[in-house]
């Protein structure tokens, strides 16, 4: 009877754990059972990523907190460090981001995977965070390289991207290299954007039909690569001379990354259109900087019905989610429902 009861009160003991660890007590059950989990990311100048998801936030966070952008700048794999010309301004935002505007954080969810191919074994892994703020709600997507036999200055952290949750769908498919802060535009750092906004730009072309003037915002490279530009151009003016009664800016974020196979600095802006069909989103994206002339300028502009700030939309909703990575993909003009105003 004694034995019987001691078995119970164990597996009531085991079960409360298991709880816990579900519960996002992890980091002191896990220090209990795991005292030889290592308390560093980088140890003897090499990564050494925390079995545990939540431990490598809490460390980033720890680092924040100290402002030691050296150490964040070493969790990055040698391959990011050598690659992304502005990681050391990257970190310092990502810092400053976190300090100023961060009030709490959870851990959602992540994965790994490993790959063998040719002989060449790689593991990844992605972390889902989520970060909380006075205004709203951030996804933090990490990405790792936790080993790879024929490149080892791949190991270590890949990207960092944050994101307003709502969405999710334009960002979370995105594995920038670096750090990739997309702001809502009432949290842009004041410094850091530059009227006029592009759309500005746009818009008084459009009211002043200046075709010409439009074509040459967009880059040689988006016209080569858009079939049907010059047909779209004059369906981008009178959407927007007939159409649109006013907009305003909705979410902003400038980076270097790669664009067609080369490193250039980039921005995204998207704005809502407030129109007599109801509400559009218009994204434009542009290549502001590049070794290569021919990319600079608009990539895309994508017009397509909106979703309020602040909802998400439906996670089956495919065709608003290509809706939504459209102008990421292709390059030129597109207005989605453009039959609707014909």
């Amino acid at each position: 009877m004694n034995v019987s009861n001691a078995a119970k009160r164990c597996r009531v003991v085991l079960l409360l754990i298991f709880c816990l660890l579900l519960s996002g007590c992890q980091k002191s059950i896990v220090s209990i059972f795991t005292s030889s989990e290592h308390t560093e990311l980088v140890v003897n100048g090499e990564y050494k990523p925390f079995n545990v998801p939540r431990m490598t936030m809490e460390k980033l966070m720890e680092l924040v907190e100290a402002e030691d952008a050296d150490y964040i700048y070493e969790v990055f794999s040698p391959a990011v460090r050598e690659s992304v010309a502005g990681l050391d301004e990257q970190i310092q935002e990502f810092i400053r981001f976190i300090k100023e505007k961060v009030t709490d954080w959870d851990f959602l969810s992540g994965g790994g995977n490993t790959q063998r191919q040719d002989g060449v074994t790689t593991s990844t892994r992605s972390s889902f965070y989520e970060l909380n703020t006075d205004k709203g709600t951030y996804r933090c997507d990490i990405g790792e390289v936790l080993k790879n036999t024929e490149q080892p200055d791949l190991v270590g952290f890949s990207d960092i991207i944050i994101y307003p949750e709502e969405l999710s769908s334009e960002y979370a498919p995105k594995k920038p290299s670096g750090i990739y802060i997309v702001y809502p535009i009432e949290e842009v750092p004041q410094e850091a954007i530059t009227e006029p906004y592009p759309l500005e730009i746009l818009m008084e072309l459009a009211e002043n039909e200046d075709m010409k003037g439009i074509r040459q915002l967009f880059s040689s490279t988006a016209k080569l690569n858009s079939k049907e530009f010059l047909e779209q151009v004059p369906e981008l003016v009178d959407f927007f001379n007939n159409h649109v009664t006013s907009w305003e800016p909705y979410t902003w974020t400038q980076n270097i990354e790669k664009f067609n196979q080369n490193m250039a600095e980039t921005r995204e802006m998207f704005f809502y259109l407030h129109t007599d069909l109801g509400l559009y989103r218009c994204d434009i994206r542009e290549v502001l900087e590049s070794s290569y002339p021919v990319d600079v300028g608009f990539s895309s502009v994508s017009i397509f019905p909106a979703l309020y700030h602040g909802i998400k939309p439906e996670y089956e909703d495919e065709i608003y989610k290509e809706n939504c990575t459209w102008g990421r993909e292709n390059m030129g003009v597109c207005i989605i429902g453009s039959e609707q105003v014909k």
